[in-house]
């Protein structure tokens, strides 16, 4: 998927479908970088309304919501011992980055996983299975998928045991929304002492079919779908931001 291609999802997921703010967000993003001639990189800092929390990139402190708004070069050494997460928030869509990639328990320095241990049994929601790039592009429900895989019995334990309280495996929609503002994040990330997102291929918890999931390549953007239960790729938690 060309970069442009990207940015025209990233844009509508964030507006929810909807073509016209769509539109209207891509005419204020315009102020940004959008050459597409390499990486994106796209400054969300509007002025919020009355009451309401400014688009941008957050460091989140602990589970009990605090955050503070991300300004480069101000990070001192009590926010990087308290930081918990990325926060990234633009208009209505929202989620916190936790700081690092999952490893396997048993082998620190393998940080591949398969998404399950099985394939979906035959009792499984056959409606959860996102089987077009526009139905995964869209999909924002991380939560409902890793709680189905979970009720299933067939999440990877060796996610599941490292799922902090209310993280999840982000869906593919989640995912193309982290991926649209990697560089901001990763610069959080590098000035909190936290692992950047890599060039590599990250698992989401939207399933394609019984025995596939789709996976974001985060270092061009493209969405594929492979064998959950064999093949093994990063990943990366998210939960909400609560503000």
């Amino acid at each position: 998927m060309y970069q442009k291609e990207q940015m025209r999802m990233a844009l509508l997921l964030a507006a929810q479908g909807d073509v016209k703010k769509a539109a209207e967000m891509e005419e204020y993003l315009g102020k940004a970088d959008l050459s597409f001639s390499g990486p994106v990189s796209v400054h969300i800092t509007a002025a919020p309304k009355e009451n309401e929390l400014a688009d941008g990139i957050y460091l989140v402190f602990g589970n009990e919501g605090m955050h503070q708004l991300y300004t480069p070069g101000t990070v001192t050494d009590d926010m990087k011992t308290r930081c918990t997460g990325i926060g990234v928030k633009l208009g209505e869509k929202a989620l916190v980055l936790a700081l690092a990639d999952m490893e396997d328990p048993d082998d620190s320095e393998e940080k591949d996983l398969t998404l399950t241990t099985a394939k979906s049994p035959a009792d499984y929601d056959k409606a959860a299975y996102k089987d077009t790039y526009d139905d995964a592009g869209a999909d924002w429900d991380g939560q409902g998928n890793t709680d189905r895989l979970a009720l299933a019995g067939i999440l990877n334990p060796k996610i599941a045991q490292q799922l902090s309280k209310g993280q999840y495996v982000p869906a593919m929609g989640q995912l193309l929304f982290v991926h649209l503002f990697r560089k901001q994040i990763n610069q959080a990330l590098r000035e909190v002492g936290g692992q950047e997102i890599e060039d590599l291929w990250y698992w989401t918890s939207t399933e394609y079919s019984s025995t596939h999931a789709w996976y974001l390549g985060l270092n061009d953007g493209g969405m594929y779908y492979f064998t959950k239960a064999s093949d093994r790729y990063r990943v990366r938690a998210v939960s909400a931001f609560i503000f």
